[in-house]
């Protein structure tokens, strides 16, 4: 029996790790055969293509594996399902969209998504003033400076819109990293967690709590 590592994203050499589609760490089944991808998508590198199967809700990952069997892609996105139907609509739709520019390695694309699922955040939750501001970055700190953006986030957010804006106007700044790609997913997974799901869960709980309480 292979020992696979729980906390990464399955591939056919490692088959366990956390499902793209129920969250949930899972073993997976693989399927055969691979196919072969052709060199023009993979840029002249040996890349296969995997179908996994989770053995939690029996759903199909799509795995694409470089030559030396890592993971490089998988359909669905990680991180990009699962949201609280709380989430504003058009948060989510940015953070799901930056997530799949991320998945394809557009890193650029995907600040640019990650910057405006920020933006469209300010736009939901910040005051009116916050709201009425052309400037991501004076928005933000209004909504600092009124106490709706935590200040262990207002860091995050402006590096964010930083690398946003390198992502729209790339021939005026650096290269946007996988590495700085992936730490802004993260701060926006965190942002909506924080400032929708949360607060979704504690209102959903209140509820059964009074109902239970009542009943009694």
């Amino acid at each position: 029996m292979r020992n696979g590592n729980p906390d990464t994203l399955p591939t056919p050499k490692d088959p366990s790790g956390p499902c793209p589609w129920c969250g949930r760490v899972s073993n997976f089944r693989t399927m055969h055969p691979m196919w072969d991808l052709n060199d023009d998508w993979g840029k002249g590198k040996d890349h296969r293509a995997s179908p996994l199967t989770c053995m939690g809700c029996q759903r199909v990952v799509l795995v694409v594996v470089d030559g030396e069997d890592r993971g490089v892609m998988w359909w669905p996105t990680p991180g990009a399902s699962g949201l609280d139907p709380e989430v504003d609509e058009r948060v989510a739709s940015a953070y799901v969209e930056g997530m799949r520019c991320l998945a394809i390695q557009a890193n650029r694309s995907a600040a640019v998504m990650f910057r405006s699922a920020l933006s469209l955040y300010v736009k939901d939750k910040g005051s009116e003033a916050a709201k009425a501001e052309r400037h991501l970055k004076t928005a933000l700190k209004h909504m600092k400076s009124d106490g709706d953006l935590h200040p262990s986030l207002w860091d995050w957010a402006d590096h964010l819109n930083q690398l946003g804006n390198e992502g729209a106007h790339p021939e005026d700044y650096d290269e946007v990293t996988t590495e700085e790609a992936k730490a802004l997913s993260s701060f926006v997974r965190h942002l909506i967690r924080s400032e929708y799901e949360l607060p979704a869960e504690l209102t959903r709980a209140r509820g059964l709590a009074t109902e239970v309480g009542g009943s009694q």
